[in-house]
């Protein structure tokens, strides 16, 4: 009788993140008059247009903003440059510029800042470019929210994660020796390290490791780069995790580990490799599901004999009372 495999769910949770598209500083009527608005919030109101148009003024958590309000020849002309100002409740980086006569917006038109641009070089693996933009002092950290195919975005993204994203070791590594920090972490709660393990990038990885990258980052969904590495048949990138001493036991959220993973995916020479490097293979998940249930049920005859040749419990149970 044919043996039923048991899901493991939290799998399909994993998606490769590339490609992505940063934001555009396209806007209409309605956007612009909210540009209006906090550019005369920035200036301190009404009140503080005299005395603050045109400095340079410090955002309250970090970056600068510059903001002019000039009035001539029947216009009132509004500039605005933010470099990475961080203040509540926002992160606002680009040049602005909106003419007015009277009410009516007769210009109103933007275009990156030297940290957009670097943002745009990453992502395009330029490393050249990086590089000068970096001697013009663009900031190496600058965040983003980036959009993925499917519609949705991922806040917190890093030049250094474009570099990864495009596959550039030219320009990680540009951006690396110009300070830039290897374990940030997006909104997904993923490093540039786990980025590269799930694209499967061996010689990236390797850099990345040998640059301090957290071996055992793990996600919303608490999958590790070994996790995601195991899911995707990277053998490489796995055997580069495994001689860096990660942790071969961590289970996701449903509680299986890389060797279960990588078993469910069919990836006999990985799971191979992880039983070899001393993972504990009597690892059950929240089902009661053990590695040796998962080679049993998909036939791998193989990886059986050597689960029991490493003592794997011949009579444990799944929760829905499945046993050897």
């Amino acid at each position: 009788m044919k043996i039923k495999m048991i899901p493991l769910s939290a799998l399909t949770a994993v998606a490769l993140i590339s490609p992505i598209v940063a934001h555009s500083y396209e806007y209409g009527q309605e956007e612009t008059q909210k540009l209006i608005t906090n550019m005369i919030r920035d200036l301190g109101g009404h009140e503080g247009i005299r005395a603050n148009s045109g400095k340079n003024m410090r955002c309250v958590y970090g970056g600068f903003k510059k903001v002019s309000i000039q009035q001539g020849d029947g216009l009132t002309r509004y500039t605005a440059e933010y470099g990475n100002c961080r203040e509540t409740g926002s992160i606002r980086d680009g040049n602005y510029e909106i003419v007015l006569q009277g009410d009516e917006i007769i210009t109103s038109r933007s275009h990156r800042s030297r940290n957009g641009y670097l943002f745009d070089a990453a992502m395009a693996g330029n490393a050249g470019k990086v590089r000068e933009l970096v001697k013009g002092k663009a900031e190496v950290n600058y965040t983003e929210s980036v959009q993925r195919k499917e519609g949705s975005y991922i806040d917190e993204w890093t030049p250094l994660m474009s570099a990864v994203a495009a596959e550039s070791l030219e320009t990680v590594k540009a951006l690396v020796s110009a300070g830039a920090w290897v374990n940030y972490m997006n909104s997904m709660a993923v490093n540039a390290l786990w980025i590269a393990a799930n694209i499967g990038n061996t010689e990236i990885v390797r850099y990345l490791v040998l640059h301090g990258a957290y071996l055992n980052n793990s996600n919303k969904d608490n999958v590790t780069p070994l996790m995601t590495a195991a899911m995707n048949g990277h053998l490489e990138v796995v055997r580069v995790l495994v001689a860096a001493k990660a942790k071969l036991n961590l289970g996701h959220n449903d509680g299986d580990t890389a060797l279960m993973i990588a078993l469910a995916g069919k990836h006999t020479e990985i799971a191979r490799l992880l039983i070899n490097a001393g993972a504990d293979v009597n690892v059950r998940n929240r089902f009661g599901t053990t590695a040796l249930h998962i080679a049993a049920a998909e036939g791998n005859l193989e990886i059986v004999n050597q689960l029991i040749k490493r003592r794997a419990n011949l009579t444990a149970r799944t929760d829905s009372g499945f046993i050897l």
